[in-house]
């Protein structure tokens, strides 16, 4: 009787040892908003749902020369926000804790998985912050132009070109369209065609052109931001009636290439709306800020390091232009719209957040379990072996309409 003993190759036995990882690289997946959410000026001081403020708007009578004049009330309006509730979450099994933490090595998993989630979690919920910066409180992500099928729940949504910008499509990413409350994950990405594939997670729904999409959970929940107060050009903002010096300076480019001459009309028109108080910085997209460079003479730029992460480049401040006598920074973000560049004044731009969120820059906080951040997670009265990870903030962003601005219309290419 015999036997055969399989003889192992070297490949067999590399297999059975550790695998060693290098550093986790997370630029890739995210995006550096230091700079800019750096810029909001963060105030804590949300108790309730609402906040109210005064705003002078003119001086009312009490003056003269010659006799004693008649007073009268000062015209001051009262605006009001709303908080918002932001999330990001995350979850992590008990056994891959344990498995990524070994005697206090990494060797063999990414890093601490404890460490992992809670980076990639704060990374995700700024990312989500600066989106709504330059929202509309609408929360919607893009427009369906045509819907193919492409299996039992799997569709091919186009976007419109009206509506596209690249930034705020993600791979895995779970997704409301229109009214719908079913879920949808995003599945692939065609940048160059507009082209989100999405995979049916629960329900029936079915995806329609004319369709708006949606981060889960969020249409018409979403923080106002820019292009809310810039686009608002009847009705009320912030509660109080858009007219006499309440409300964003437009100009429109019709075409133009984003010029000094452009920055410096927005900002003559601005200066007797908002008597003085000019912009302090510009944002755009970075198709702008190319275009901009490449059609401006080099020395109308000034090139600066970055206030906030002066090794990183993206999403970063990057030059200063000079307007009508004074040096206004200039940003780029990719959830700018391509065709516009805001003007705003950081003094008058706020982000109201309860008093347990306000940590120096960071627009957010963990929820707490107690003394943990860690919630055990059971369905159905059933204990999982994993627990959830909260971050949220309680906010809203409160920015001035008087010392606003934009410019649309700008040529992009």
């Amino acid at each position: 009787m015999s036997s055969v003993i399989k003889q192992y190759s070297l490949t067999d036995i590399s297999n059975l040892y550790r695998v060693a990882y290098g550093d986790f690289e997370l630029d890739a997946a995210g995006w550096d908003h230091s700079e800019l959410i750096g810029m909001i000026q963060k105030s804590s001081k949300f108790v309730g749902n609402r906040l109210e403020m005064a705003q002078l708007v003119d001086w009312g009578g009490g003056q003269s020369s010659g006799a004693l004049p008649s007073s009268s009330v000062a015209y001051i309006n009262r605006p009001f926000i709303t908080a918002k509730s932001v999330y990001a979450t995350s979850v992590i099994d008990s056994q891959s804790m344990k498995a990524a933490r070994r005697a206090g090595s990494n060797l063999g998993a990414f890093m601490d998985a404890t460490e992992l989630s809670i980076l990639t979690m704060k990374r995700a919920f700024a990312d989500q912050v600066a989106r709504q910066f330059f929202g509309d409180g609408t929360g919607s992500l893009g427009v369906i132009n045509t819907v193919t099928s492409i299996g039992p729940g799997q569709y091919q949504l186009a976007i419109t070109n009206a509506s596209w910008l690249q930034a705020p499509w993600m791979l895995n990413d779970l997704l409301n369209i229109d009214l719908g409350t079913d879920m949808f994950l995003v599945s692939a990405i065609d940048l160059a065609n507009q082209i989100i594939t999405v995979s049916r997670q629960t329900g029936i729904q079915v995806p329609n052109p004319g369709q708006n999409i949606y981060k889960q959970k969020s249409r018409n929940n979403e923080m106002f931001g820019l292009k809310g107060v810039c686009d608002t050009t009847s009705g009320s903002l912030y509660g109080v009636p858009v007219g006499y010096r309440w409300g964003a300076t437009r100009l429109a480019a019709s075409g133009q290439t984003l010029s000094v001459k452009l920055m410096r009309e927005l900002d003559q028109e601005m200066r007797f709306w908002a008597r003085g108080d000019l912009p302090t910085d510009y944002i755009m997209s970075a198709t702008q800020l190319k275009l901009f460079e490449d059609n401006e003479d080099a020395k109308s730029i000034i090139y600066l390091q970055p206030e906030v992460s002066p090794e990183r480049q993206s999403g970063s401040q990057v030059a200063a232009v000079k307007i009508n006598g004074r040096t206004v920074r200039l940003h780029w973000s990719p959830y700018c719209q391509e065709d516009r560049l805001y003007a705003i004044n950081r003094n008058k731009v706020h982000m109201y957040i309860r008093p347990d969120t306000a940590e120096g820059n960071d627009p957010g906080g963990f929820i707490e379990n107690g003394d943990s951040i860690f919630f055990p997670l059971q369905v159905s009265g059933t204990p999982l072996d994993s627990y959830g990870l909260f971050y949220a903030s309680y906010s809203e962003f409160y920015i001035n309409p008087t010392f606003s601005g934009v410019i649309t219309g700008l040529a992009t290419s």
